[in-house]
């Protein structure tokens, strides 16, 4: 799909213009978080979502966090400058996206897994992580000071599944 020229059946497939969206019987279902949510209930075999409802409520509250507050502010750090965003507006993307990495940094400590196992949870933060890397590699993110994000990505990196989908 070229983003940058959507086709007529797309955007009347996408309310909002933005991918993936699905489309099931003739209903359109959108937004990342939810259309993994909606294939993990319909598919057959291992489920990306915590069995235990506690762990499964955790699960959900770090998809939301990677929907308002890091996805927001790494997207904008990333490519604010090409957007001709104002220094002001990426400096403060860079200051929100320094809280993200520390509220990760915390959650990460003592686990592998942000729900204690790999879920929908991680793979909301994952889709991020080239950009991420490119913060990282132009100096305006020290992931270093994350050790624990750190290792937490480097095991979402080397899943086979992550390398099939970058």
């Amino acid at each position: 799909m070229d983003l940058s020229n959507k086709s007529e059946e797309f955007l009347s497939a996408s309310p909002t213009g933005k991918v993936p969206v699905v489309v099931v019987d003739g209903d359109s279902l959108y937004e990342s978080n939810v259309v993994n949510q909606y294939l993990d209930e319909v598919t057959e075999g291992s489920k990306l979502m915590p069995e235990d409802p506690k762990s499964r409520a955790y699960a959900r509250i770090w998809m939301a966090s990677a929907d308002v507050d890091f996805f927001p502010a790494l997207f904008v750090a990333s490519v604010g400058r090409e957007r001709g965003f104002s220094e002001g507006r990426i400096s403060e993307a860079l200051e929100k996206l320094q809280i993200a990495l520390e509220k990760l940094e915390e959650r990460l400590h003592d686990r592998d897994y942000l729900a204690g196992e790999f879920s929908l949870a991680d793979i909301a933060y994952a889709g991020n992580f080239v950009r991420l890397r490119d913060l990282e590699r132009r100096g305006e993110v020290h992931l270093k000071g994350y050790p624990n994000v750190s290792a937490w990505i480097e095991r979402l990196e080397g899943r086979k599944s992550y390398k099939a989908a970058v």
